[in-house]
């Protein structure tokens, strides 16, 4: 270990190799979101810091409206229980003599701060009336003294929940009849792009009963509203909203995983054919070494592709096709060294004295070969690192696990532009390929140093 502190490239491979590694495990500390599942801001939203670049114009985060409050109107008796965040239960009583029906105003307040409009807005709300007198809801967004934009307006009746005629009674305003909902389409159909300024707004749900007698109560559950910026965060988000950052340090892990064990497969492969060819020769090397150059000369990416796509694009599978196809060369390196070996005195000696196969093979043969090991260990990682990211990059990777190569796909697939070029999402897992990459490259050349006196330095 001191020696490899000692070197200049086997350090700087260690410190690479630390940090990736220490990114791999502390994940889930680094980061608190699901790097596939949680949308944590708006499409291609740019990271946080470009705004000391480029400037606060255009620019906006994430932000939510207030907890909820509300008032009572007319001759009504309105007890509340349950207020929370983003629900509450009204139970409304009313005389046969009241001429004037009641009405409850539930609302969220927000003052929005940035000079730039959100990427979108989401919101929903369910509205649930016990009676069968027909309530009346109008769901509306509100620049404060200036202009109203009605969401939603029904009469409601029945014991049963009710939510906004929208795709899963969600408010989007990404989505594209959501427009038509407010009366907005034109050249813009993105509803935050026109409702939100800098300025007051209220969210409000208007719930109308009618005059006379009764007894009811209104439930009112998930009442939110939530803008999502166009920043996030280290390194902004993708074209879902989920988070760049997350997906990075979770796709080190499975660089990590895939590079370590396709190259100790590999390795393993080679070494048992490098030494069973080299020590027995004959008709067993013949046959083995032919085998060898017959895989050697198969196109390896192609052949690759058609094995994953035949076995199937689990994170097992494409392990194993690694390993299996990347055993050849060092075979070949290991077959050299033995055939050298077999012909020394010591060999000879050993055999002499009665020793076995067996015993020679792991006795004396492999302590003499274990450095070509450790090598071709360190070397041969980049390889299953940066032919893992290709799969993914053509879309024949594990779509249940995040990569940085299936990162590199989904933003090909997302579509860029010379005014959008998405540098924020293609820079980070291109440079960690690279980066993680030489790590071990650098270890292995270091290796190689330690291990071949010819390489080593006079000092």
């Amino acid at each position: 270990m001191v020696t490899l502190l000692s070197n200049k490239m086997s350090f700087t491979g260690l410190v690479f190799l630390t940090v990736f590694v220490f990114v791999a495990v502390a994940a889930p500390l680094l980061t608190p979101y699901d790097p596939q599942g949680t949308v944590v801001s708006g499409r291609l939203a740019t990271p946080s810091w470009t705004v000391f670049v480029t400037g606060d114009v255009g620019y906006s985060q994430n932000t939510a409206f207030a907890d909820l409050g509300y008032v009572t109107e007319g001759a009504g008796i309105v007890t509340s229980s349950n207020i929370g965040t983003d629900s509450a239960e009204f139970v409304v009583t009313q005389e046969a003599s009241q001429s004037t029906g009641s009405k409850i105003v539930v609302a969220k307040t927000l003052s929005y701060p940035f000079k730039g409009s959100p990427n979108k807005f989401v919101g929903s709300v369910i509205v649930t009336p016990s009676g069968t007198l027909p309530v009346s809801v109008d769901l509306y967004m509100e620049r404060v003294g200036v202009e109203k934009w009605h969401m939603w307006t029904q009469s409601l009746t029945v014991s049963r929940d009710w939510t906004p005629p929208t795709p899963g009674g969600k408010l989007d305003s990404l989505n594209p009849g959501f427009c038509e909902i407010l009366d907005i389409c034109g050249s813009i159909y993105n509803a935050a792009e026109v409702i939100f300024v800098r300025g007051e707004y209220r969210y409000v749900l208007e719930i109308a009963l009618p005059p006379g007698a009764l007894t009811t109560t209104i439930k009112v559950q998930e009442f939110s509203m939530y803008l999502l910026g166009n920043t996030w965060g280290l390194l902004g988000t993708d074209n879902v909203g989920r988070d760049i950052f997350t997906q990075l340090v979770y796709g080190a892990r499975v660089s990590l995983i895939v590079g370590l064990l396709a190259t100790f497969i590999g390795v393993g492969v080679g070494l048992l054919v490098g030494l069973i060819a080299g020590y027995l020769g004959k008709t067993v090397d013949e046959v083995l070494m032919r085998f060898t150059d017959m895989m050697l000369v198969v196109p390896g990416l192609p052949l690759l592709i058609v094995l994953v796509a035949v076995l199937g694009s689990s994170l097992f599978n494409i392990i194993a096709v690694l390993g299996f196809l990347g055993w050849m060369g060092f075979a070949r390196v290991v077959r050299s060294q033995v055939l050298s070996l077999r012909e020394r005195p010591f060999i000879e000696a050993a055999k002499a004295s009665g020793a076995g196969t067996g015993y020679i093979t792991m006795r004396h043969i492999l302590p003499n070969i274990v450095s070509l090991t450790y090598v071709n260990l360190a070397l041969s990682v980049p390889g299953a690192i940066v032919s893992e990211a290709a799969l993914s990059f053509l879309g024949l990777g594990d779509q249940t696990v995040v990569t940085w190569g299936q990162m590199l796909q989904n933003m090909r697939t997302a579509g860029t532009s010379a005014t959008n070029p998405l540098w924020w999402w293609a820079i980070p897992p291109g440079a960690s390929i690279a980066l993680l990459s030489l790590s071990f490259i650098l270890l292995g050349y270091a290796l190689d140093e330690m291990f071949n006196p010819r390489l080593r330095k006079r000092r």
